[in-house]
């Protein structure tokens, strides 16, 4: 008999089949401008949202379904299976939403949940800090009250979608007597703020996703802050728990095979197979990805079992990062000197052409070792909490 979760899968497929525009599939390789792009999938969220297909796993008063682990990890692969757009309000509904719902007044909830939910607020993260990247207890951004708001001075970096978003869930030092992280507050700043500037990183394959974000004698109402006082370290770690849960490692794996299975794809239409030393690299890299394929499975059962993944997840964001590096340096191989033979493009120009998607993975390819935690530190979390390994001196 179906079970609850076949009947909410038959129910997604169907309202996908029937929804999904077709000029964003993820396979039809739309050539918008950036711009574009933007307004089109902030559209397509609001869809979503509409539907109550939006952060399923988001409480039922908040806009969610109070999805389980399971009909999380359904939605994730219907969502694939249907070539469905990114949610251009990801870093909202997975990491900026939760924090809210848990150390939100109830104002602060009715203010901002709705507009994440629909993207008509796009929401960035001013955590890192030129000199407190890794070390973000470090960090120095300002925040000083006064009277009913609090003044921002400081500087943040490698923020990304800072140039489209609304609204920023900042990190600063409210307490400069205290060192570390006993210091520091969050405040939710609107991003069209006088003092706030944004200067796009210009990436080495012609994209702009990260920006500098400098904060000028900015001021926040004191209703913005997030959480106690001196209490936003606790917030912060609730947000960036988020971002390695069960979405997260579902994505990884579908989009990861997905990568594999255009690569295999590729491979044959350029007659790779007739080169011993590239079907060897081709079938490390397809090991490489069923080996990916269990241990996100052996997580997932954790997630389901225990609710939390534990420090293992730091062995997929390490494993991701070693395979998403050799995807694109197979490719470029593949693909000869006519590798060396780049364009330039928009964001998310020419998006069907294979040879660019693999030039482009290839730039964009080394900034995976540090993204969402440096392959340093990873090392070091599954050295001391997996292996039981001593600290180093």
């Amino acid at each position: 008999m179906p079970t609850d979760v076949d009947a909410f899968r038959q129910e997604l497929r169907a309202w996908l089949a029937a929804n999904v525009p077709p000029h964003l599939r993820r396979d039809q390789g739309a050539d918008l401008s950036d711009t574009e792009r933007v307004r089109d999938l902030r559209a397509w969220q609001k869809k979503l949202a509409d539907a109550r297909w939006m952060a399923i796993h988001w409480p039922v008063e908040y806009g969610g379904r109070a999805a389980g682990i399971p009909e999380q990890i359904v939605y994730v692969e219907e969502m694939a299976r249907a070539q469905a757009p990114e949610t251009i309000g990801l870093l909202g509904i997975g990491i900026a939403g939760p924090p809210l719902i848990a150390f939100g007044t109830e104002q602060q909830k009715q203010r901002f949940l709705p507009g994440i939910l629909s993207a008509d607020d796009i929401w960035c993260f001013g955590f890192s800090e030129p000199g407190a990247g890794s070390d973000l207890a470090s960090l120095r951004t300002q925040a000083t009250l006064e009277g009913d708001h609090f003044v921002v001075t400081g500087q943040k970096v490698w923020t990304s979608l800072a140039h489209h978003a609304d609204w920023c869930m900042l990190l600063c030092r409210t307490d400069p007597d205290t060192k570390r992280a006993k210091g520091i507050s969050c405040l939710l700043v609107d991003m069209k703020s006088p003092g706030v500037e944004i200067r796009p990183l210009r990436q080495i394959g012609g994209e702009a996703e990260f920006n500098e974000v400098f904060f000028e004698g900015v001021k926040v109402p004191r209703e913005n802050l997030l959480g106690e006082l001196h209490g936003g370290w606790q917030v912060a770690t609730a947000a960036l728990q988020n971002e390695r849960g069960i979405l997260y490692v579902v994505n990884m794996q579908i989009n990861l095979k997905e990568a594999a299975d255009r690569l295999l794809e590729f491979a044959r239409e350029r007659g790779a197979g007739t080169n011993r030393l590239l079907r060897q690299r081709l079938a490390a890299f397809h090991l490489g990805t069923e080996i990916f394929r269990f241990t996100c499975q052996r997580t997932l059962d954790k997630l389901v079992r225990f609710g939390s993944p534990g420090p293992e997840s730091a062995i997929i964001k390490l494993q991701w990062t070693e395979l998403t590096q050799t995807m694109p340096e197979v490719a470029m191989d593949i693909l000869g000197p006519e590798g060396l033979l780049y364009e330039t493009l928009e964001p998310h120009g020419s998006r069907g052409r294979a040879d660019q998607m693999f030039q482009r993975a290839y730039l964009g390819a080394r900034a995976a070792s540090i993204a969402s935690g440096t392959s340093e530190i990873l090392r070091g979390i599954i050295a001391m909490q997996v292996l039981g390994l001593p600290r180093g001196s």
